[in-house]
């Protein structure tokens, strides 16, 4: 079965429209507002739990566009970076229309989560420091990140990351997060909200739990040692069930079969070329060179062999 696609715009190798895109665009654009109207911005969109409870409830999702406008955009440019990272791992595990819904799902729960402890601090004498008062204002997308990185953690528990200087393992990172960033909120200035990034990783929690019998692992991307390790349950069921295992993929199996048939029947290097030309899945996310093989199962499996096979015949 061949696929023609024509070409679009592209930014780092997705599709312009891409879910990882569009988020960085609408924020870079949010950003390059700020420089014209950087408080009047804050002050009505950014998150402030006296203001939302007096009416407006949309400061719980546009907090997490706006950030702060330094000469060199560090909080933009930390937050961007991490969505994108985290979110090339994740998309090919949950697709990208439940991405989407993860990381504003996060970033709006973070932004109730900021409110909720702030109208508990008032209730409760307003003196707690570890919880948020009425008239502190919340900017960024960290909340949402944070979402982005508890899910990271749960299908890339072993993979090491590096907050600040330490390696940490990536099922521990949310929470090596939080205590570095209260640690550093009591001393020093207390810029960050520990709180926002909280609630947007137990949205995320709760997400996955309501969603998790329809993960299914699809073609993920190549990261050198490091694979995809499937929930504790699934492990089991996997175990005790391989054939469903096997079926997830069935269907692209005997395509990609089919596609190295014809491969091989072809007379020569152009007519090949030929062959798989119309079978290009625009923006593939594919393996290094050095990792394509016909008899490996993943190959076999994989929706951009094609692509691969492409890449082999023009070598």
């Amino acid at each position: 079965m061949s696929r023609n696609r024509g070409q679009s715009p592209s930014l780092f190798g997705n599709p312009i429209l891409h879910p990882l895109n569009v988020i960085l665009i609408i924020n870079c654009l949010v950003f390059f507002l700020q420089y014209f109207a950087n408080q009047q911005l804050i002050y009505r969109f950014g998150l402030t739990p006296d203001f939302v409870l007096g009416g407006a409830v949309w400061q719980v999702f546009t907090y997490g566009f706006l950030h702060a406008v330094d000469l060199i955009p560090f909080h933009l440019l930390v937050n961007m970076y991490g969505m994108y990272m985290l979110g090339s791992n994740i998309i090919p595990i949950i697709g990208k229309t439940k991405f989407t819904i993860l990381y504003f799902a996060s970033q709006i729960g973070a932004g109730i989560f900021v409110v909720l402890s702030a109208y508990l601090n008032e209730m409760l004498g307003g003196n707690i420091p570890f919880l948020e008062s009425m008239t502190t204002q919340t900017i960024g997308a960290s909340g949402a990140l944070f979402g982005l990185l508890a899910l990271f953690g749960i299908f890339y528990p072993n993979a090491e990351l590096l907050l600040f200087i330490f390696p940490v393992k990536a099922k521990n990172a949310v929470w090596v997060s939080l205590v570095i960033g209260y640690l550093i909120s009591q001393l020093g200035n207390g810029a960050i909200s520990n709180t926002c990034h909280l609630g947007g990783a137990l949205t995320a929690l709760l997400l996955y739990k309501i969603f998790q019998k329809k993960i299914k692992p699809g073609s993920l991307p190549y990261i050198p040692g490091l694979e995809w390790e499937p929930p504790r349950e699934n492990k089991i069921q996997q175990k005790a069930k391989p054939a469903v295992v096997e079926d997830l993929f069935l269907d692209q199996k005997k395509i990609n079969e089919s596609v190295l048939k014809q491969i091989a029947s072809q007379k020569d290097k152009d007519s090949v070329i030929n062959y798989l030309q119309g079978m290009q899945v625009a923006g593939a996310n594919i393996c290094p060179p050095s990792t394509y093989n016909t008899e490996d199962p993943i190959c076999l499996r994989c929706e951009w062999l094609a692509n691969c096979a492409l890449r082999k015949a023009k070598e």
